[in-house]
């Protein structure tokens, strides 16, 4: 039951018994996991809540009825379950969810969900597969897509869903470079693609090597996060906000999305690449060059 959680997700429960209370079910939800151990669970409740009648009520009244012990069997010819095929969510999936609602319900009283896992490996043509059905949405059909971080969904996917981010404490970044990524947000912000040449200064010509770029980029990158979370009025970090203050004077959403994107490749990039100089050079053109 989604009442099992309330202690440990509890905005999120209060927020979805309000919009059941209030009859406002979306057609199509983001849940940003950001690593939280119990997700699945979280999220399995929730599909069980928005699907079985006896969840219809902000009461939350059912047990084991037949209706949720298929969904936990994966089961039910109303709800469905999508996972990466290989790396990559594929267009095939996609088209998949779409010819098996289009028959009949198996209840007329329930509506169909679909929950998408990893949306943010959506490939290209799936991610338009899906755009498009979330564009026309249908009457009781609601999509539960599930990331880690809700930023790596594609934003005109994103825009078209309602976000709802758990609450995971253990992620909360412990800084051990804050002054010098300070400093090169500060260089980053004020030079912009001049930060080319200024940034060897800000690291006074010291090597830092693999996994120190990873450790300052991770900060860099949940300072950013931090910071499209206090212009989207979410919660944010108190403890940088002087900082998440001076790049909000220098950024748009989309622009900040971009730079979010750009950080989360380089990361990714950093597990390969072993020329810093030139790592640092190519991020700071893509930091800047928005398409």
């Amino acid at each position: 039951m989604l009442d099992s959680f309330v202690e440990e997700q509890p905005y999120f429960v209060d927020g979805i018994k309000k919009l059941v209370c209030k009859n406002r079910i979306s057609h199509a939800y983001l849940i940003e996991t950001r690593n939280y151990q119990n997700a699945n669970s979280v999220i399995l409740s929730f599909a069980k809540y928005l699907y079985c009648p006896n969840h219809l009520s902000p009461s939350d009244t059912c047990e084991e009825c037949n209706l949720c012990s298929l969904i936990d069997q994966n089961a039910n010819g109303d709800f469905l379950q999508v996972y990466p095929d290989g790396a990559l969510i594929k267009k095939k999936q996609i088209l998949e969810i779409k010819e098996k609602f289009m028959t009949k319900p198996l209840s007329e009283q329930s509506r169909r969900v679909y929950i998408i896992y990893n949306a943010d490996k959506l490939n290209k043509e799936a991610a338009n597969s899906l755009l498009k059905f979330l564009e026309e949405p249908e009457d009781n059909i609601v999509a539960i897509l599930v990331t880690e971080n809700r930023y790596q969904v594609i934003d005109t996917i994103r825009s078209r869903c309602q976000i709802f981010s758990l609450m995971n404490h253990d992620i909360e970044i412990t800084f051990s470079n804050l002054e010098l990524t300070h400093k090169i947000i500060k260089c980053l912000e004020e030079k912009k693609i001049q930060s080319i040449s200024y940034l060897p200064m800000i690291l006074e010509n010291q090597y830092y090597n693999r996994e120190q770029w990873i450790g300052i980029l991770t900060e860099i990158q949940y300072i950013y996060e931090q910071s499209i979370r206090k212009l989207e009025n979410a919660s944010f970090s108190l403890e940088i906000e002087s900082i998440i203050d001076e790049i909000l004077e220098n950024n748009t959403e989309q622009s900040l999305l971009h730079k979010i994107e750009t950080i989360h490749n380089q990361l990714k990039n950093l597990e390969y690449n072993l020329n810093i100089s030139l790592m640092l050079d190519d991020f700071v053109i893509k930091f800047f060059t928005i398409e």
